[in-house]
């Protein structure tokens, strides 16, 4: 469990455990709502190259404490943007909600 005492750090260190190719390890960290969003896009993600660096291009802040972030990820292939909400659930963060562009090369 991701264990940031900001949403930033708990999202940086998401992405971190993405870069060395542990994608069970960032699984964890979703809501069952966005497990359902990931697994969605799963068929698609699996046959993408591991990420080789990411950007964060924004990171609002909602009145309810919902933090919402895009991230660019860069892969020898192809840019993919993600969007990811975090928000607290009894002092960890987890992610609520997910979605991905360029996962069609």
């Amino acid at each position: 469990m991701t264990t940031g005492s900001t949403a930033e750090e708990a999202m940086r260190a998401t992405c971190d455990a993405l870069l060395r190719g542990d994608m069970m390890g960032a699984l964890q960290e979703l809501t069952p709502q966005a497990f359902n969003q990931a697994m969605s896009m799963a068929a698609e993600t699996m046959t993408l190259p591991t990420p080789e660096s990411y950007v964060v291009e924004s990171h609002e802040e909602s009145a309810d404490g919902e933090h919402s972030f895009r991230v660019r990820f860069k892969t020898s292939s192809q840019d993919i943007v993600a969007e990811a909400s975090w928000r607290q659930f009894d002092g960890v963060w987890k992610i609520t909600a997910i979605a991905a562009q360029g996962l069609h090369g």
